[in-house]
């Protein structure tokens, strides 16, 4: 893993923390313990956006 990618991944989790705390409006500690959550909930959403993307873009290229 490079430094880049890395500091990528840690600017990631710390912008889903920020914005599950204000979201949920949970106070600082709670946010951190449910980090984890967080980010395996927009990996989650990510994957199936990504899935249905290549759903439908395979299905379009076979119609035409």
């Amino acid at each position: 893993m490079t430094a880049r990618s890395l500091a990528l991944s840690a600017l990631a989790c710390a912008v889903l923390v920020v914005g599950g705390r204000y979201a949920f409006d949970v106070s600082w500690q709670s946010a951190l313990v449910l980090a984890p959550l967080f980010v395996l909930v927009a990996g989650g959403i990510a994957f199936l956006v990504l899935l249905w993307a290549k759903v439908i873009r395979d299905s379009l290229r076979g119609r035409a």
